[in-house]
């Protein structure tokens, strides 16, 4: 049996420890699971949004105690811990307006009625929802799939192994509600139980967010339930993976609005790790080195340090020394190409901990991995471009498609953009802000085109049922 470890990314020092659970121990977690939500199913929508908001004061109560054990466990700013917290509620909160609102009515045919016809789609609870969440914003991913799976009426199972505390804080605010033991069940299992769960367990869906390389493992695990005699043996996942986004500065851009969106935010919030981070920056000729002069301050500014000071805006990256060697590797090759580094390019030692500080780097297009590969922290390569269109194939060039970005006041370019970008969400002056209005989508390698958040987020997480009706012989 193995052992689930977390030591903290600044100190070294370990912050859990704890055997994987067995897959027998799961299953009786499961087996609850089912059985809550054939109770919790039967509250309307409405009813159980009500009991879901109550239950987020939790988190309002926790704030300081919650944000602390993110810190310890992945190194982020304890600030802005405190600040994923908050907006994680807010997220949270739309959700369950959306269920009041009546995202999850049955569609109605009316308009197609006649006399020997009445027709309607319900959204059916699924059963247990598998939840795999991910280190790097490990509130706002566990959140998604959670208030998704309990408003449409479905239990939910996670695992939150790589920032164990929160799985633990999930399971204390909705392991139980409207007294119905069992409805969230926080799990400690290692990858060869996790795909247990996923090939023999009794659950009905599995919500993954993480890297290309895991959806794949994940992908595989699904088709090999199809295999193993279960039931629902042929479930949906969930997928929101990597990517390398990008982000098209125009002429008429308002700069200080892109400057702030694409290197203060889009690149360097959690200290660039972000799926949906800005990855690569393409500026038109005529307010490129405008635009490298503001960028290069704003990285100067920032600062590597302890996540528990305040001072601090960047905290040590999550997967160590070999994360920073990573990012360094693409520098050097970057610079082997030609690449000019304006800023950073070197790493330092603080604490127990080794930084890479913000990079900047003014490259020519071109193969560089930097340009094709995803940047997991703070490391931004900007390219020069001569018209609206060379920018625009240079976004989409990419085998990723999970947001693009474009920074301009005309209307028509913008509608322009979005027209011409693949990618599952596209932002029109701001950047790496997921709103809970809006669906949260991947394509290409950045997903299975699944959808979470906004009202039709909540139909996704639900079974389809049709209703057909011959209503001449109804009272």
């Amino acid at each position: 049996m193995s052992q689930i470890e977390i030591r903290n990314p600044f100190t070294g020092e370990p912050e859990f420890s704890r055997p994987s659970q067995t897959m027998a121990e799961v299953a009786t977690r499961i087996g609850a699971g089912q059985a809550a939500s054939c109770t919790w199913r039967r509250l309307a929508p409405a009813r159980r949004s009500e009991v879901l908001l109550e239950a987020l004061e939790y988190f309002r109560n926790h704030r300081d105690d919650i944000a602390t054990g993110i810190t310890r466990e992945m190194g982020k700013p304890r600030t802005a811990a405190a600040e994923e917290l908050d907006f994680m509620v807010e997220r949270a909160e739309f959700m369950c307006r959306f269920a009041l609102d009546g995202a999850l009515d049955p569609y109605t045919l009316e308009r197609y009625n006649d006399q020997a016809f009445e027709g309607r789609i319900e959204a059916a609870a699924k059963g247990v929802v598998y939840i795999i969440a991910p280190w790097n914003y490990p509130l706002f991913c566990a959140i998604n799939g959670t208030m998704c799976a309990l408003l449409s009426g479905s239990a939910v199972l996670l695992k939150h192994t790589t920032t164990p505390s929160v799985g633990a804080h999930f399971e204390r605010a909705f392991g139980s509600l409207a007294g119905i033991e069992g409805l969230l069940a926080n799990v400690t299992v290692d990858f060869d139980v996790s795909a247990r769960i996923i090939e023999e367990g009794a659950i009905n869906h599995v919500v993954f967010t993480g890297s290309v390389k895991g959806g794949r493992t994940i992908q595989q695990s699904v088709a090999r339930r199809a295999f193993n005699g279960v039931p629902s043996p042929f479930i949906q996942s969930s997928l929101e993976l990597g990517s390398s986004d990008a982000a098209y500065v125009a002429a008429d851009a308002d700069l200080d609005d892109a400057v702030l969106w694409t290197v203060k935010i889009g690149r360097l919030h959690n200290s660039g790790q972000s799926c949906c981070a800005v990855k690569r920056v393409y500026v038109h000729e005529s307010l490129y080195d405008d635009y490298m002069a503001r960028a290069e301050a704003v990285m100067a500014a920032e600062v590597n340090g302890d996540p528990m000071e305040e001072k601090t805006t960047l905290g040590p990256l999550f997967g160590g020394a070999k994360a920073v060697d990573r990012l360094m590797d693409m520098v050097v090759d970057a610079k082997s190409h030609g690449a000019d580094v304006l800023c950073g390019g070197e790493t330092e030692a603080i604490g127990a901990a080794r930084f890479i500080k913000p990079t900047l780097l003014a490259c020519g297009a071109g193969n560089l991995r930097v340009l094709r590969e995803e940047t997991f922290g703070p490391v931004l390569p900007v390219v020069k471009v001569a018209s609206d269109e060379d920018g625009m194939k240079q976004v989409s060039a990419t085998r990723y498609g999970l947001t693009s970005s474009i920074f301009t006041r005309s209307r028509g370019l913008a509608e322009r953009f979005v027209d011409a970008a693949q990618s599952g969400t596209v932002y029109v002056n701001r950047c790496n802000f997921v709103d809970a209005r809006l669906g949260w989508i991947g394509h290409k390698d950045s997903g299975n085109g699944s959808i979470a958040l906004s009202p039709l987020g909540l139909s996704a997480y639900s079974y389809a049922k049709s209703v057909n009706i011959d209503p001449r012989k109804l009272a």
